[in-house]
């Protein structure tokens, strides 16, 4: 053997080398899948410390030869310390600098991956992936980020074997699962989804987007069977972000379990309790000023942000705006009037079209 600060070699033999260390199923010695495993094995150990590997096969013996080359380390370092300070081209620059020199440097080009496909550039995305893949092929995270270039480009067919190869290299990888469920329910396979993301949960039961996915395919799955469980889901969702586009997305899913609990409940065609909600709704709204309107409106809104059990009428609210008790339902629908009388939306947030027909028409009789 020989070493140096910046330098290691050193040889033995095939039938010398320790095959408890490789994957099972990595061949015999001599044969191309066992030289295979043994560079992959040399590539991940040498990895942390940087520079190049090189494991070369002759006459049955193993020769490995590693250059740390500190300076290029010190590229990656700087390059994903502007990452993390969201200096994004800079990092970029350094990469590719970096790539010049070293054309096979695995987080170099899985970096770059990253960068290139949030910035929309998928093509070039996916050409990084690929050729980080291609020299570690044990890189779970550059499958997952292989994987979402296809998502994003809307081509699952390039999407799914990267995430299947994520899952399978890191079965407990909650970015690989959540990946992996979100491509099967793109793909009209919500009960399959169901079990991937249940997955992701277990190791991830924090995430927002992952219980949001999770929430999302069991309404695709079975809605009549899952809405328990899906609201109570979204209902966590809220609790960790209470704002923004993942919010949202829970209360548009919360809502429609709501609307489908009410037509369970009270049956096909028009739904009495909703006629009369929008139908007091609209009387109180007409005696109230713009302001006072609007008061209202944020109050219930801000209320209704947090979940509103629809099916439940022994729960009674009081509101600062309004005298008197209002039921979670009635709350709804002030939500929705609401919305078409002070935001003038054409639709209210909730699937009550056909009701708030029925009850404009009434109101407008009264008046």
């Amino acid at each position: 053997m020989e070493s140096s600060a910046e330098e290691l070699r050193f040889s033995l033999s095939e039938e010398g080398f320790d095959r408890s260390q490789l994957p099972a199923g990595s061949g015999e010695p001599g044969s191309d899948s066992f030289r295979l495993a043994v560079t992959e094995f040399f590539r991940r150990a040498y990895r942390s410390r940087g520079g190049r590997v090189d494991v070369a096969f002759t006459d049955g013996r193993i020769d490995l030869h590693w250059s740390g080359v500190q300076d290029q380390q010190d590229v990656l370092e700087r390059a994903l310390a502007l990452i993390e300070q969201d200096r994004r081209p800079e990092a970029r620059s350094l990469l590719e600098t970096l790539l010049q020199l070293e054309p096979d440097n695995g987080e170099a080009l899985y970096n770059l991956g990253l960068l290139c496909s949030d910035a929309g550039e998928l093509e070039r995305a996916a050409e990084q992936l690929e050729r980080c893949v291609a020299i570690d092929p044990a890189h779970g995270n550059a499958w997952v980020a292989l994987g979402m270039v296809g998502l994003r480009a809307n081509t699952p067919e390039r999407a799914r074997p990267a995430l299947e190869q994520a899952v399978e290299l890191e079965p407990r990888n909650p970015h690989a699962l959540r990946a992996y469920g979100t491509l099967l329910l793109m793909q009209d396979e919500p009960r399959e989804a169901v079990v991937v993301l249940r997955r992701a949960q277990a190791v991830a039961a924090a995430d927002p987007t992952t219980l949001l996915t999770l929430a999302q395919a069991l309404i695709a799955a079975d809605l009549s069977a899952h809405a328990a469980e899906a609201d109570q889901l979204l209902g966590q969702v809220l609790q960790l972000v209470p704002r923004g586009e993942i919010a949202e997305k829970a209360r548009r899913a919360s809502r429609r379990i709501a609307d489908h609990n009410l037509r369970r409940s009270q049956g096909d065609g028009l739904r009495p309790a909703v006629v009369d909600g929008l139908l007091r709704a609209l009387r109180i709204y007409e005696a109230l000023s713009p302001e006072q309107r609007q008061a209202v409106l944020v109050e219930v809104a801000a209320i209704g942000e947090k979940g509103l059990p629809v099916n439940q009428p022994g729960v009674n609210y009081s509101l600062e705006t309004l005298s008197g008790t209002f039921t979670a339902l009635e709350l709804a629908c002030l939500i929705d009037v609401g919305g078409r009388l002070v935001l003038e939306m054409e639709k209210g947030g909730f699937e009550f079209e056909a009701e708030y027909a029925e009850a404009a028409q009434r109101f407008g009789s009264c008046t």
